[in-house]
Formats: C-alpha cells, structure tokens, sequence
C-alpha cells in the first residue's frame, strides 16, 4: 500500500511539473559539471558581491556557486514549485548560508548590481535581453547554452561535456 501512496505522490509531482512548463514555456533543466565549471571561473572574474540565477530550476547551479563562493551572496529564481522545493530542502541540507531561493519571476525582480547567470531558452532569452535595455541594467551576464539576439557576446567557451556546450559571456 505504501508504494502505491508514494506512486500516487511522484506522479502528482510529475504533473505539477509538466503543467509548469506548460506556463512557463520550458521544463527545469540542470546544467552540465563542465558548465558549471566554466561559469563559475566567468563569475570569479567578476567584481560583483551578488550572483542571480535566473530560473535556476532545481538549484544545481546556484549551490555549486554558492560552495565555492562562500563570500558572495547567491540568489536563485524559480516559477516552478517543486524545483523550487528541492532547492530549499537542499541549501538547507547543505547549510549554506549564502544562497537564497525564492519563487518569483526574475523579470519582475531588480537584477541591477549582480552579476547575472542563466540557462534559459530562445523565448526567456528575448524577454531577458527586453528587461535589459528596458530598465538599463549594466552587468555581467554568463548565458549557457543560449545566445541573446541583438547583444554581441564578449567570449565563448565550450564545455567538455558530452553536447559541447556554448557558455557566452556578455558585459552590457
């Protein structure tokens, strides 16, 4: 009986998630160990005392930059409840007292005075790189995977990982 309630949990989980990335236009998606390597070298590089994730899905990335960031704050924005979820029950697990998680849209949210990372995807690149020229935010932003449209990239690696990943580094 036990495993037919925790069946019923994980499909109600499952559901929930798919119905968010119906909403949100994409699914939660972790990036590669070699991508968070990568960005976290562009972010080491930065003078910025704050680093947002934006979307940052179930938290790999943030707490990766969190652990090996101890002295700078890390933010995590996340629509997605049960991603979010995990993310907490994590940063709480691993006690890092430098990472916040929260359950808001980051184009809603003052991105001035960070150093930006994503993972987006065509339609949320578009919006972010709107919000940019919009409110006039002058910033670091390291993009994996996904390109901005009307913004040159200032460099571009690509991870050792299996899909060689494009890691952008934009300086508006």
């Amino acid at each position: 009986m036990f495993e037919f309630y925790l069946l019923i949990f994980l499909l109600i989980i499952v559901c929930a998630i798919v119905i968010s990335s119906l909403k949100i236009g994409i699914s939660p998606m972790p990036s590669s160990k070699a991508s968070h390597k990568i960005i976290l070298e562009y972010v080491k590089k930065t003078e910025n005392k704050t680093i947002i994730d934006l979307g940052s899905g179930f938290g790999s990335l943030a707490i990766f930059l969190a652990s090996n960031l101890p002295n700078r704050k890390i933010i995590g924005y996340e629509l997605s409840f049960f991603p979010w979820l995990i993310s907490i029950f994590l940063k709480k697990l691993l006690r890092l007292e430098n990472l916040h998680f929260y359950k808001k849209d980051f184009l809603k949210q003052d991105l001035k005075n960070a150093t930006l990372v994503c993972y987006l995807y065509f339609k949320g690149m578009k919006k972010l790189e709107d919000k940019l020229f919009e409110d006039s935010i002058n910033t670091t932003i390291i993009s994996n995977t996904f390109s901005f449209f009307n913004i040159k990239y200032r460099d571009k690696l690509y991870a050792n990982d299996l899909f060689k990943t494009p890691i952008y580094l934009y300086m508006t």
